[in-house]
């Protein structure tokens, strides 16, 4: 019983929400008077279907469920915007104010950067796991490579909030300096040694073992035939790949030093496309974890499979409104659970990071599809715009990636949810998010539909629709494996 409440709770909250009232309602801009930077800003609200309505003396359309949403451009300084609609006798006029401001300048004044004499380091560790080593001294900069906890760093500046850090000779790269911890100033680098490499494997994965004398610095890139493994700060690595026996996943293993750089560069080549890769320290070892292809039933390809569920927001956090007041997290979470239903009867194992209204944090949901070894990570939204957008100009279904071996997977996505759907196609784009980052599992953000776009908004408050989202997931997923896996000597192309 306790289960079947938490399974109709978000669809009660739904339809309640979706009831439009006869009253003028504004649900953006949030309150009368606000500051916006950009040159437009729109109004989505809901009123009395019948009613006629205006903002500003222009005709504002007004859906069948009450619902509206108009562009409003902005001069500079104040503009005074009176929303009026008239049913019979009722009469609801609102006023707003809203003042366009300059953008807000980025412009700050730049840190002193600390040169360390040469040859001078402050030996530092990172403090936590995937901690972002990124181009330039910026928040926003773009990110290099992501470490493991207690991986040692060699500092040799530092600028405003941020340490530089010397991969090579040739090579810095920034890291703030809360992420680290540091010891002692030396005077030359510290350097590792590397005494073997060898390989295992279980049931899910290939590793890839180094042994180290330290935690060293590292970058993977993605190739078209597996992934290429930077090791920094190497000063040999007596690892005889000669030894190594290709296995079902790894093709060969190469690895290359360049003495001059202190890098050791290993050349991993796959028998198949990635399906997911990790790297970490554990036990004095360097691990490079590589996921097996998928082993699949024909007639299942989902079967055995395991595929984490991410109810975008939740709890205080309500995500986007749509014109009747119905929340994001409730849609997020009504779609996720019925996409777990079509997934388990496809014979899939299911791990949702949130199942009611709580609002788990982002890492803590990532945490939670690792640990279950999930193949997929797919977090579920619906989309709106930031004030200057148009949502009659821009709506649709988007999906989000972030590593290169999750684009085609994104793209199947998209695919088949506008053509299922019939929904404009809003575009695949690498985004940088908490959610999109991992290498393992493939993860992926789908944006449904737009709360902000009126169609769009009735169709996502349809249970049919949301029905038809989860199936049309589950079908992408399905697509996906068969298209990438071998079964019964058959390979899908």
């Amino acid at each position: 019983m306790k289960n079947y409440f938490k399974t109709i709770l978000p669809l009660l909250i739904l339809l309640a929400a979706a009831i439009p009232a006869n009253a003028l309602q504004i649900v953006y801009p949030k309150t009368p008077n606000t500051e916006v930077s950009a040159a437009s800003t729109f109004f989505v609200g809901n009123t009395n279907p019948e009613a006629s309505l205006k903002i500003n003396d222009k005709e504002v359309k007004i859906f069948d469920n009450g619902s509206f949403v108009e562009v409003v451009p902005l001069k500079d300084g104040f503009n005074r915007i009176i929303i009026d609609s008239k049913a019979g006798t009722e009469h609801d006029i609102m006023t707003y104010i809203i003042k366009r401001v300059p953008p807000k300048s980025l412009t700050i004044p730049e840190a002193e950067l600390i040169e360390f004499p040469q040859n001078e380091f402050i030996y530092a560790a990172t403090v936590k796991g995937n901690t972002p080593l990124r181009a330039q001294p910026d928040e926003y900069a773009q990110r290099i490579t992501h470490l493991d906890s207690n991986t040692v760093l060699m500092i040799n500046g530092k600028k405003g909030d941020f340490f530089r850090v010397s991969l090579t000779p040739e090579k810095n790269v920034w890291v703030r300096a809360d992420s680290v911890v540091t010891y002692s100033t030396i005077n030359s680098k510290m350097l590792a040694n590397i005494d073997t490499v060898s390989v295992c494997e279980d049931a899910l994965f290939e590793y890839i073992k180094t042994k180290i004398s330290f935690a060293a610095p590292y970058k993977i890139t993605e190739t078209d035939t597996g992934l290429s493994v930077d090791l920094y700060n190497i000063k040999e690595n007596n690892a005889d790949t000669t030894l190594f026996k290709p296995t079902s996943t790894l093709k060969s293993l190469a690895i290359n030093q360049i003495a001059p750089e202190n890098k050791s560069t290993y050349f991993v080549e796959l028998n198949h496309r990635l399906w997911g890769y990790d790297a970490y320290y554990e036990n004095g070892y360097f691990v490079i974890k590589i996921r097996k292809k998928p082993q699949i039933d024909a007639k299942q390809p989902l079967k055995g499979l395991t595929v984490a569920l991410d109810a975008g927001h939740g709890a205080d956090d309500a995500g986007a409104i749509g014109p009747t007041g119905v929340k994001e997290k409730d849609i997020n979470l009504d779609i996720a659970n019925r996409l777990k239903s079509v997934l388990e009867k496809a014979g899939a194992s299911v791990v949702m990071t949130r199942e009611d209204d709580t609002n788990p944090q982002l890492y803590d949901r990532i945490k939670t599809a690792k640990e279950s070894n999930a193949l997929f990570l797919i977090s579920l939204h619906a989309n709106a715009l930031k004030d200057g957008g148009n949502p009659y100009e821009k709506h649709g279904t988007a999906v989000f990636y972030y590593n290169a071996q999750t684009v085609d997977f994104a793209k199947i996505i998209r695919d088949t949810l506008t053509k299922e759907l019939q929904t404009k196609d809003d575009g695949v784009g690498m985004y940088s998010l908490v959610v999109t980052r991992p290498t393992m599992p493939l993860s992926v953000l789908v944006e449904v539909a737009y709360m902000i776009h009126p169609e769009e908004y009735k169709m996502l408050l349809d249970e049919k629709f949301r029905q038809k989202s989860a199936e049309a997931i589950k079908n992408a997923l399905e697509t996906y494996v068969k298209t990438n896996c071998t079964v019964s000597g058959t390979n899908y192309q």
